[in-house]
């Protein structure tokens, strides 16, 4: 624990947070996090990043680089998923598959406006204006290890944190802050192994002690390999992020992706910490069929504003229509969907060339003999070389 003496206390700002609708609150202080520099050095040196992260390791490490003058990190969970969601049918057609935590309101704007919140109420609480900001996924730090750190989870082998109360099923937030707090985990504290305080101000052990144990159902489960060993993630494997790339995807990655347009949960569902007591923020959309497991034709057909009209509240749609759209044409290929034949044949002439070449790969696994004369066609005019190379089957491997 920290010596020094704070503004505020742990119970306290735990109580705050749990007004809020926060169902886990940690604090830690902002000291860096000089165990990871090393860890995230060879993250990025071994080619395992995913392209999305903050690119400088040592500015992930340091709350300063985020808030000069941070002196407390306050680190939130928040549920996205009930067991009505886990156990949700499929709808009739030949649908895709979209990640869980896409299918409400975008969580960065949930927890933006949460957090916004407790700075406000922090500021009541001290009496002063408070230096603050709020991170959820768009700050350099690493939110997973700030949780850790804050006690309010363990980071399991598949490398997500995971609540006592709600498993990996939830959000991450951090709110750096100037305010000191009585009570908050420093920077030499084990993860997840030190007590902290619950809102009635009672020590609790975390759930971080417990661990995942001799259990790796995680790692045999991800279809790609991408868990490479307990902890160690290689992202530009994970298909939760290989849906989120632009551009081509690559052929080796594409029959793993199955039905997935958005995002990969497979990990999560196999988990046994993840057999808890289910109860999700208030949002009935998480139940619109057509948002969890989107027609997969229909996505074919949507255009920039149908798009965004249907999705762009969610956290699945930042990469736009066309992402969505080449993942769906993937996805047909793996399902072998012949009714899509005509459809896939026009998007040989589409206008982006991972569309183009997606087309191709799909249509060989449909039905080569049909399509063979019209991928042979866009063969001869395609100048983009990945697409050219899906379509070469077509023109007798050339």
């Amino acid at each position: 624990m920290s010596d020094v003496r704070g503004e505020i206390s742990v119970a306290t700002v735990v109580q705050l947070g749990v007004e809020l609708g926060f169902s886990a609150v940690g604090v830690t202080t902002a000291e860096p996090f000089a165990d990871l520099l090393q860890k995230l050095r060879t993250y990025y040196a071994e080619g395992r990043a995913s392209g999305f992260e903050h690119p400088v390791p040592e500015e992930r490490i340091d709350p300063q680089t985020v808030l000069p003058g941070a002196r407390s990190l306050i680190a939130v969970a928040l549920p996205y998923v009930d067991r009505a969601l886990l156990g949700e049918r499929r709808p009739s057609g030949r649908r895709g598959v979209v990640s869980l935590y896409a299918r409400g309101e975008d969580y960065h704007r949930t927890l933006r406006r949460m957090l916004t919140a407790l700075a406000a109420r922090l500021e009541q609480e001290v009496g002063r204006a408070v230096l603050w900001r709020a991170g959820v996924d768009t700050t350099p730090l690493v939110d997973r290890a700030v949780a850790e750190r804050a006690g309010i989870g363990f980071i399991g082998k598949n490398c997500c944190v995971i609540t006592p109360e709600h498993g990996s099923w939830v959000f991450l937030g951090t709110l750096l802050t100037d305010v000191t707090v009585d009570g908050a985990l420093d920077e030499t504290a084990p993860g997840g192994t030190a007590l902290r305080e619950t809102a009635s101000g009672e020590p609790e052990q975390s759930v971080a002690a417990d661990g995942c144990g001799d259990c790796d159902l995680c790692l045999q489960a991800c279809p790609t390999g991408a868990l490479r060993e307990p902890f160690v993630l290689d992202s530009s494997l994970c298909l939760s992020f290989v849906t989120q790339m632009k551009g081509h995807i690559s052929r080796e990655l594409r029959e793993p992706l199955g039905r997935r347009v958005w995002g990969c949960d497979t990990c999560q569902r196999v988990c046994p910490k993840n057999a808890v007591s289910l109860t999700a923020i208030d949002d009935a959309g998480r139940l619109d069929p057509e948002l969890g497991q989107p027609e997969l034709r229909a996505v074919l057909e949507l255009s920039n504003r149908a798009f965004t009209r249907a999705y762009g509240h969610t956290a699945g749609a930042w990469r736009g229509a066309q992402v969505w759209r080449r993942n769906a044409v993937i996805a047909l290929g793996n399902a072998r969907d012949r009714e899509a034949v005509p459809q896939l044949i026009g998007l040989l002439a589409d206008a982006r060339p991972e569309i183009r070449g997606s087309a191709a790969w799909a249509l060989e696994r449909i039905d080569p003999e049909q399509a063979s004369a019209a991928v042979r066609a866009a063969w001869e005019r395609e100048t983009d070389g990945e697409a050219r190379r899906d379509m070469a089957w077509a023109a007798g491997g050339q």
